[in-house]
C-alpha cells in the first residue's frame, strides 16, 4: 500500500515494529550489481515515545529516505479469492465485499488491497484467482502514527513478509522455472511460490525458528517432520491449482542450525532442496554485523521489503 511520495536519496529503507524494538534495514541500488546494505539491525525502542523515535529516524536519516513499514504476520489477513471482472477502479470495493464474511470484524474497518496473481497464458478459460490484503484501520494506524505523526520518517508505504519474501526469490529464480521459498524467524515460517517475479501462492508455517533448534533430538525430528509434511502437502495443492508454473527447486533461508534441516528435508522432499547465503542476494561488505546468521533470520523480511523499487 502506497502512501506518500516526494523527491528522496535512491533506495528504501524498511521497518519492522514490535514490542520494544525496530528490525531495519537499508539499501542503495546501483546500476548494475547487487543492492548495497548500507545499515541493518536490531535496536531496543519504545515506539510509543516521541523522542526515541526521533533519535533513530535521526540516527537513519529517514526523513531523507523512501521509507516501507512491514506488517507482523498477526495484523493482516490474505485470501485467495475469484478475479472479478470489474473496471480497475471498482477492484478493491468489489474485493472488499467478497471477503466481508472472511474477517471477523466489520469489512468497513478493515484497510483492503489487492495483489493479482497471474493466470495460465495458455488456457484462458482456467479459473483466475488473485489475492486480498485485508488489515484492521488501528493495525495500519498503529504503524503509520508512530513514523508520521512522532518522528520525522517520511513513511510512503505498508508491505507484508510475504512480498519481502517474493522480492529475495525473484533474484534466486531460475528463467522459465517456478521457485518454492521457506523462511523462519521468532513469528514463524512463510512457504512462498514465485515465477517471473510474481507471487503465485504463500503459506503461513506454525513453526518458530527457536523450534527448528531444538536440542532434543526426538523433539527435533519430530518439529522437522511437521514441518516437511506441511511443505509436502502444500507442494501438492500448488501443483493441483497452478500445474502452468513448473516448480522445480525448493530455496531455504538462512537460519542458525540450518544445514540440520537441510538434510533432513532433501530426503524427505521429491523435488530439489537447496539453500543460499544473503551475499547471493545483497552486498553486505559495508554491515559485517550482517554476517551473524541469528541476526540474518531476524533481517530476512526488512531485508526484502527494502528490495522494493516503486518510486526508490
Amino acid at each position: 500500500m502506497r502512501l506518500f511520495w516526494r523527491r528522496k536519496k535512491r533506495g528504501w529503507t524498511s521497518l519492522e515494529l514490535s514490542s520494544g524494538e525496530v528490525t531495519y534495514a537499508q539499501l542503495e541500488r546501483r546500476e548494475s550489481g547487487k543492492p548495497v546494505v548500507t545499515r541493518c539491525g536490531v535496536v531496543g525502542l519504545d515506539v510509543q515515545s516521541e523522542v526515541s523515535l526521533k533519535d533513530l529516524s535521526k540516527s537513519l536519516d529517514l526523513d531523507q529516505r523512501h521509507c516501507v513499514a512491514v506488517l507482523g504476520r498477526n495484523e493482516y489477513q490474505m485470501f485467495q479469492v475469484d478475479a472479478v471482472n470489474v473496471p480497475p477502479q471498482e477492484l478493491k470495493q468489489a474485493v472488499r465485499w467478497s471477503i466481508k464474511d472472511l474477517i471477523d470484524y466489520p469489512v468497513a474497518n478493515a484497510t483492503v488491497d489487492v495483489l493479482n496473481i497471474p493466470s495460465d497464458p495458455s488456457n484462458a478459460a482456467r479459473p483466475r484467482f488473485m489475492y486480498a490484503v485485508a488489515a484492521r484501520n488501528e493495525a495500519v494506524r498503529a504503524r503509520i502514527d508512530p513514523l508520521l505523526e512522532r518522528s520525522d520518517c517520511g513513511l510512503e508505504a505498508i508491505d507484508i513478509p510475504e512480498l519481502a519474501q517474493r522480492n529475495i526469490a525473484e533474484v534466486l529464480e531460475q528463467d522459465g522455472r517456478g521457485l518454492a521459498m521457506v523462511s523462519f524467524n521468532r513469528e514463524g515460517g512463510l512457504l512462498t511460490f514465485t515465477a517471473g517475479g510474481e507471487l503465485y501462492h504463500a503459506r503461513q508455517i506454525d513453526v518458530t525458528v527457536e523450534q527448528l533448534q531444538v536440542t532434543d533430538e526426538e523433539r527435533r525430528s519430530h518439529v522437522y517432520e511437521r514441518v516437511a509434511l506441511d511443505l509436502q502437502r502444500s507442494l501438492d495443492n500448488f501443483e493441483r491449482q497452478f500445474p502452468y508454473v513448473g516448480v522445480n527447486r525448493m530455496l531455504i533461508a538462512p537460519f542458525p542450525q540450518r544445514d540440520k534441516f537441510f538434510e533432513f528435508l532433501k530426503s524427505y522432499l521429491y523435488l530439489q532442496v537447496g539453500t543460499f547465503a544473503l551475499e547471493d542476494v545483497f552486498d553486505l561488505s559495508a554491515v559485517p554485523q550482517a554476517e551473524d546468521v541469528a541476526l540474518q533470520a531476524r533481517l530476512f523480511v526488512a531485508l526484502g521489503a527494502a528490495m522494493r523499487t516503486e518510486g526508490g
